[in-house]
């Protein structure tokens, strides 16, 4: 009222003076209301709509599960092929014109014919075995006893041990000797498959949806798999093999985003955790059946017929933050309504209109502004190397089972329990030592479990088998436990404006280690006596002690902000970082600051006082 009073008191010649006084305070109040407001009606993200729907409601509990099944089935098909499909049972040459020759011994006059015929070559364990791959050459072919002891040459025919398998597709198509190479073509085309199926499905489902490509896939994976057992050339199945590995891991890694989209944020570690053990449990059945079905087609059907039960995924809903994104909105409003009714919970219809979808999307920087940083090369050079040391020793531990003593079946059920302890072990102690020590201590103890095996062989000329076994199932476990802490780690070692390409480029590195290790493995048919069934774990164990000296030159991230620009990643792990970055995570909400608002109105406030004070 006094300033009012005030300006009625001036005269005509200052009256555009009092009129500019007015509209500046107007303007000022309107800037401090609208300020006010934002603060109430600010926009929202999908996060919000999820905290209102219930961030892990009944809803998302049973469409995560729907989501989750089919990494059993994924696992199956995965695993049998890497341990028990292409494993290449204890096989001799087959004694020339006797069709009834096994590899068990029948009694002595079959003896007598196989020492006869059969060379005697050095086992893994310093014991002779009859050669997989010479026999004595026949000098006279009317009289089979008569032979040269000293002159041998190539078989065409062999018998294979079926005390483990009754049949395999190595046993069936001959991946022996000549062939031998086949097998670890199999496996490393399988694992070719997972980089291909990452690479592909990933834009897929982002262009055209989740459902649509996790419902291709899990078709072709189980036409295929079925199809398997009638495929008689050795090309067919590779290509098959390929194929399966390929939609296997895109399903796997499709329905995992879709089930990370429907869970609030805080669930989303422990969902991912879940999807994992989803996938051992498929392992488990996996371990089970091989039990159970020891011929391979009879056990290949039984695994992939009964999937045409995830027929249900045609039935399942897209997901309504990508319809969201892709402007779809009334379906997506109608999957918001089916969920909040599900839920039993009331939200406004209308509250997808409020979703800023633009504050979802992460502004990126060009990847080169990544590498020509040193600091932030020389760390994703070190994390490259951990990822691949990390795949090698995880997909070449699992695949040395069928090289371990004592029954295979045995073995591989110890690996896949404890690897399922490792993933519940590794998230529970993640946030009390950090990410660095975890993945530091766990590539440490898989070498020391690799190379630890060469002591009993340089002890004695018999080895203990069990030692050499427990050693392999310790270096497993710690191998699954690296494979969860170098997620975590490198995605908070990364920029935000760059971590899709670093994430990218650790998982290529990953699956290269992946595609070397059925090499590796297999080195056991190339190089016998005692040093041949270690040499792989050997190997596995100087790469992994390599990768964990290298990550004591990371920076910690545990309980730090992650990073949301590369001049921001290269100070984490200094004062500088702690200092200047604030504790409010990037993924959360940006809060607007209204008190910044407010300074500025309190600015023009003075700025107006002392101009009404020259007015007047």
């Amino acid at each position: 009222m006094q300033f009012l009073l005030s300006c009625n008191e001036v005269n005509d010649s200052s009256s555009h003076l009092v009129l500019t006084c007015v509209l500046r305070h107007c303007c000022i109040f309107s800037a401090l209301f609208l300020n006010f407001g934002q603060c109430f009606f600010r926009t929202m993200n999908f996060d919000d709509v999820l905290r209102q729907l219930g961030e892990f409601g009944t809803y998302q509990k049973w469409l995560y599960v729907l989501l989750c099944l089919p990494a059993i089935a994924g696992s199956i098909q995965v695993i049998q092929a890497v341990v028990f499909l292409f494993a290449v049972p204890e096989h001799r040459c087959a004694i020339p014109g006797f069709a009834n020759d096994t590899y068990e011994i029948q009694n002595n006059f079959h003896e007598q014919l196989v020492n006869r015929s059969i060379p005697m070559t050095s086992g893994y364990y310093g014991d002779d075995k009859y050669s997989r791959c010479q026999l004595y050459l026949q000098t006279n072919t009317s009289d089979v006893w008569s032979s040269t002891r000293n002159v041998t040459g190539p078989c065409h025919a062999w018998v294979y041990d079926q005390s483990q398998f009754i049949s395999t597709i190595s046993e069936t198509m001959d991946f022996v000797c000549e062939k031998k190479s086949y097998a670890s073509h199999a496996k490393m085309l399988g694992m070719f498959g997972h980089l291909v199926g990452a690479l592909i499905n990933g834009p897929m489902s982002d262009m055209f949806g989740r459902r649509p490509v996790i419902i291709c896939n899990m078709f072709i994976m189980v036409l295929l798999s079925i199809c398997l057992v009638w495929s008689s050339s050795a090309p067919v199945v590779l290509f098959l093999d390929f194929v399966i590995h390929t939609c296997t891991l895109g399903q796997y890694l499709v329905c995992f985003v879709f089930g990370m989209e429907i869970v609030g944020p805080s669930k989303r570690m422990w969902a991912g955790v879940a999807m994992n053990l989803f996938w051992s449990a498929g392992n488990m059945v996996t371990a089970l059946t091989a039990y159970l079905f020891r011929d391979w087609k009879t056990r290949q059907l039984i695994v992939s017929v009964p999937a045409v039960v995830f027929a249900y995924l045609y039935f399942i809903p897209e997901s309504p933050r990508w319809l969201l994104k892709h402007g779809k909105m009334e379906e997506a409003k109608r999957i918001v309504a089916n969920i909040a009714k599900k839920n039993k919970v009331k939200i406004d219809p209308n509250i997808l209109d409020e979703v800023d979808i633009k504050k979802e999307e992460v502004k990126q920087e060009p990847f080169w502004n990544l590498l020509k940083s040193s600091v932030m090369m020389r760390r994703m050079i070190i994390i490259c190397y951990n990822w691949f040391a990390v795949g090698m020793a995880f997909y070449g531990l699992s695949m040395n089972v069928s090289n371990l003593s004592g029954s295979i079946y045995l073995n591989f059920f110890l690996f896949i329990t404890v690897e399922a302890v490792a993933y519940i072990s590794c998230f529970v102690v993640m946030d009390r030592i950090g990410r660095k020590l975890l993945l530091c201590i766990s590539l440490s103890l898989t070498g020391a479990a690799c190379i630890l095996p060469l002591v009993p062989v340089l002890v004695s000329d018999t080895p203990e088998k069990w030692a050499i076994n427990i050693l392999a199932i310790v270096g497993n476990t710690c191998a699954s436990a690296a494979m969860c802490a170098v997620y975590t780690f490198t995605a908070e070692l990364m920029p935000t404006t760059s971590r899709t390409f670093g994430m990218s480029m650790s998982s290529i590195c990953c699956r290269v280690g992946s595609l070397l290790s059925p090499y590796i493995v297999d080195l056991t048919m190339y190089i016998s006596g005692r040093f041949g069934q270690i040499l792989p774990m050997l190997i596995f164990g100087g790469i992994t002690i390599l990768a964990a000296f290298l990550t004591l030159l990371l920076p910690e991230t545990l309980n730090k902000k992650l990073p949301e620009t590369i001049k921001e990643a290269e100070m984490l792990g200094t004062n500088a970082y702690d200092e200047d970055v604030t504790d409010a995570s990037p993924v959360e909400l940006i809060p607007l600051e209204p008190e910044s608002g407010e300074r500025a109105g309190e600015t023009e406030n003075n700025n107006d006082t002392r101009e009404k004070d020259a007015i007047f």
